[in-house]
């Protein structure tokens, strides 16, 4: 690999060990990718924060980023972490997170902040066409494909080293070649296209038929932004997804011709509610016994998506050895509490908070909104609606 002056002695030690290190992790994994060169990036995103106490080795790695005095060059951000306002209710789970504290006290010291797996909901939205290295697949995957911005998806420890180098390999989807689209999907008539339930579903099934190859949807030109974030993490979790066009939606797909940069598809797929459905039973778990946790916010939800969940609840309470939760940034959070809507929180007995439902492990049986959820865990997967229900009358039997 190219490396410039600068680079170089960098690699070489003459600006610290550890920043050598970092340096010699990013160059070393480039070229296996067969990177020439590194660029500048404008941002970062990591998923190596949560203090769980089997990441300590991660965590020691950060501890000495942090004692070398290193700080981020760009914006950085991370995942989600354990919210302490539910010690009570979690006093099983929170045991595991003995790495908390010092996780949060090193990430701080280095600059990180912003603890979410939607940071574009806050001050890390980078520009159209700016060069990242994000972790968290659905927020990779927004970041490509919703935003325009591009990353591939980097892993923990690699993205830190990015963020405070201000640099990353160039390869993958930073290229404008290796961003045309593969294969086309289309949703047949019988499915409503406005159904999230049937969005998301849809995007287990590409991940699946994908895998590492880029998806170019049709018919969804009326998806909001949410949607499509939704679909794009179900995406993620079944393939390695990391990006996706949506015809007349997404910013690199004005059109199929634009979306395959003139090519032709590999494949063209039609999903059929038969297959929504075959999905759906294939990752949810029936639960016989009676639901401890309901979860709603897998990418966390954005402001508009709590307020929905708030209106459905408004009028209605939550069965009593039930916690209904709902997921969000900290600052979406903190806005809720403080205002009129905490009245319909308090009342129907739901909580709001900014852990992620799958690193905190919620206690089983768990069902959720989300198929990135369901995907990872042992959850029973119903929508929105129905989870309300649920949570209402305290079973799972109708």
């Amino acid at each position: 690999m190219f490396l410039n002056r600068e680079e170089e002695a960098i690699f070489s030690g003459n600006k610290g060990e550890m920043l050598a290190k970092l340096m010699k992790l990013i160059v070393k994994l480039g070229e296996s990718f067969g990177a020439e060169k590194l660029i500048d990036i404008t941002s970062a995103h990591t998923v190596l924060n949560f203090g769980l106490n089997f990441v300590n080795a991660a965590a020691q790695v950060i501890h000495e980023i942090r004692e070398a005095n290193l700080k981020v060059k760009v914006r950085t951000t991370a995942d989600p972490i354990i919210d302490m306002d539910y010690k009570d209710e979690l006093s099983m789970v929170y045991p595991m997170f003995t790495l908390h504290d010092q996780l949060i006290d090193d990430l701080l010291h280095v600059g990180i902040h912003g603890f979410t797996c939607t940071p574009y909901f806050l001050d890390n939205r980078p520009n159209f066409g700016e060069h990242c290295a994000w972790s968290e697949s659905s927020a990779v995957i927004y970041l490509n494909s919703v935003i325009g911005a591009r990353s591939n998806r980097e892993g923990g420890l690699v993205d830190i080293a990015c963020g405070i180098l201000g640099k990353t390999s160039y390869h993958g989807l930073h290229l404008t070649e290796n961003r045309k689209g593969d294969l086309l999907f289309r949703l047949s008539d019988d499915v409503d296209k406005h159904d999230l339930f049937n969005l998301t579903s849809m995007g287990l099934i590409i991940g699946e038929i994908a895998g590492n190859k880029i998806p170019v949807i049709e018919g969804l030109e009326h998806a909001s932004n949410d949607e499509i974030k939704n679909l794009g993490a179900a995406s993620a979790s079944t393939g390695a997804v990391a990006l996706i066009h949506v015809i007349g939606k997404t910013p690199e797909a004005k059109n199929v011709e634009v979306a395959f940069q003139n090519d032709k598809p590999e494949d063209v797929i039609e999903i059929t509610m038969d297959d929504i459905n075959e999905v759906r039973e294939k990752y949810s778990t029936e639960w016989s016994l009676p639901p401890k946790n309901l979860s709603i916010g897998c990418p966390h939800l954005s402001r508009d998506e709590v307020l929905i969940v708030l209106e459905k609840l408004k009028g209605k309470k939550i069965a009593p050895g039930i916690n209904f939760w709902i997921c969000t940034n900290k600052e979406i959070k903190d806005e809720i509490v403080n205002s009129e809507y905490n009245e319909i929180l308090k009342d129907s007995g739901a909580h709001l908070t900014h852990f992620c439902p799958l690193l905190t492990a919620l206690p089983r049986p768990l069902i959720t909104n989300s198929a990135k959820t369901c995907f990872y865990s042992n959850a029973t997967y119903k929508n929105i609606d129905e989870c309300i229900q649920i949570a209402e009358r305290g079973t799972n039997n109708d």
